[in-house]
């Protein structure tokens, strides 16, 4: 079951808990600026009346597709690297081919109207 609270950040009224109440709580005490600690930790609570069960589920399809995004987000990004290694290892291979299959090209590593950017 989500369990939700009150004011665990300061620009969000009600949302659901990622992780215990106390943890946000130690989080508060050891990261925020010392004159919010006192506020934030006075209305930080788990909400203990029941949400419109409209508003709960859609908070919960919205979690999962967050989830959902967050590790599509990872396999993406660690294609790019895979990705961008391989071309820095290729480009020697590239610009050999490049040179033999485009003479003449006045290719500057940016443009081929190197001319222009003077």
């Amino acid at each position: 079951m989500t369990r939700f609270a009150w004011h665990v950040h300061h620009d969000i009224l009600v949302e659901p808990l990622t992780e215990p109440i106390k943890v946000r709580r130690e989080f508060i005490r050891s990261s925020k600026p010392p004159h919010e600690v006192a506020t934030r930790l006075r209305l930080l609570k788990a909400v203990k009346g029941r949400l419109p069960a409209k508003l709960v589920e859609a908070m919960k399809a919205y979690d999962e597709a967050w989830k959902a995004y967050v590790k599509a987000w990872k396999a993406y990004d660690e294609a790019l690297t895979a990705y961008d290694e391989a071309w820095k290892a290729a480009m020697p291979a590239i610009l050999k081919l490049h040179a033999k299959e485009c003479p003449n090209c006045p290719w500057d590593g940016e443009t081929i109207f190197s001319e222009a950017k003077s």
